[in-house]
């Protein structure tokens, strides 16, 4: 089988491809897709943003870019943004 994107040859069963990394599409021709994070995975990384905004964005990020995890993704980036900006204000003194 070859990828859609660049055209190189990969396995049959390959989920992405390693020249381009685009998802590969199944037999049935949609993208093979993740699931979302469970419950308490989470409840750990909001409350690990809470105290290091930097673990939200990164997974954020992460989720954003995986289409099962994007609504996930987008509520770790605007709290670890919010929190970013509330440290800063309160380090600062504002």
């Amino acid at each position: 089988m070859y990828c859609r994107h660049c055209g190189k040859e990969i396995k049959d069963k390959a989920v992405v491809c390693t020249g381009c990394g685009h998802p590969v599409e199944s037999a049935e021709g949609r993208a093979v897709e993740g699931e979302p994070w469970n419950l308490l995975i989470m409840a750990g990384l909001v409350a690990a943003t809470l105290f290091v905004p930097p673990v939200g964005l990164v997974f954020g990020i992460m989720g954003l870019m995986d289409e099962a995890k994007k609504v996930q993704g987008a509520i770790l980036t605007t709290l670890a943004v919010f929190m970013t900006l509330l440290m800063t204000a309160i380090i600062l003194g504002l």
